[in-house]
This record gives structure tokens, sequence and C-alpha cells, in this order.
């Protein structure tokens, strides 16, 4: 006959299952997401599996919470903007400026962006020299042929797109 299986001993009071993570920690976690942070992110900061931040936020409880919390954020902003429109038509040059900060119209000084010129790269040039004369030219010689090519200048065009 078949062996019989051996029962392995339970350890006596010891809890089975997940580890629970104390509501301290699945509130930063919730915190961390509406900041809109990753998973991987949350899950490093935190110091638990990404499974377990994926977890607490699915959620039947912590979704309510946070559905709450949109509720209460929505009903903030119709009073928010009446508020905003008041200073702004008294003319409070402090919430007018912090307005147009906030959605991004003005922007500080350090976050202005370079912007690099173009680099010139001849490709068109290179292909027509091509076509003429059955070799790559060298860069004096593309920059002579060019001025030989009758390109049209590109001109905005007035007539509405269709």
């Amino acid at each position: 006959m078949g062996k019989k299986r051996k029962k392995k001993p339970s350890k006596r009071g010891q809890k089975k299952g997940r580890p629970y993570t104390p509501q301290a920690k699945q509130t930063r976690i919730m915190a961390r997401h509406i900041a809109g942070q990753s998973d991987r992110e949350i899950a490093e900061k935190e110091g638990i599996h990404r499974g377990t931040v994926s977890r607490i936020r699915n959620s039947t409880e912590n979704a309510m919470l946070l559905q709450e919390f949109r509720n209460k954020v929505l009903d903030i902003v119709p009073k928010a903007l009446k508020a905003l429109a008041y200073h702004v038509g008294k003319k409070n040059l402090q919430a007018t400026i912090e307005t147009l900060y906030g959605a991004r119209v003005l922007i500080q000084r350090h976050e202005v962006e370079k912007v690099e010129e173009p680099v010139r790269s001849y490709d068109y040039t290179k292909a027509e020299f091509f076509a003429v004369h059955g070799r790559l030219p060298l860069q004096a010689e593309l920059e002579e042929f060019e001025k030989s090519l009758p390109i049209e200048p590109l001109v905005k065009d007035d007539t509405p797109v269709q």
C-alpha cells in the first residue's frame, strides 16, 4: 500500500496568512499614491513588497476612503474658484500671481528650458549633390552647392485648414 504522509507539526500561537500592515503605513502608502508615486517607488520608500502596495491601494476600505477624499475636494473647488475670482477682481496681486503659477501660465526663472539652436544637417543638399555628381561631398562643397539650389522659402499659408 501507499505511504502515509506525515503532517507537519503546527506551531501553536503563530498567526497564519499575511502579516498585518499598520494603519499608519497604509495611510502613508495612500498619500504617496495620491501624490503620484508609482507602486515601485512607494514599495522602496516604505520597505515593503510591490504586491503589498497594490493590495493596500486596491482594498475596498482604502478605495472608499480615497473616493470620500475626492468628493470632499470636489465640494471645495467651486468655493475656492469663487474666492479666487473675488480676490482677482479686487486686484489682489498675490492671489493672481499664485493662480497663474499654479496654472503653469507663469513659471519660475529656474524652470525655463534652454532652447538650443537646431544643428544644420544638410541632408537634402547631400542627396541632391549625390544625384548630380555621383559621390558624397565634402563640407565646403556642400555649403557652396547649397547656394546654387533653387529652394523656395517656407511661408505660412493664410488659407484655413479643412
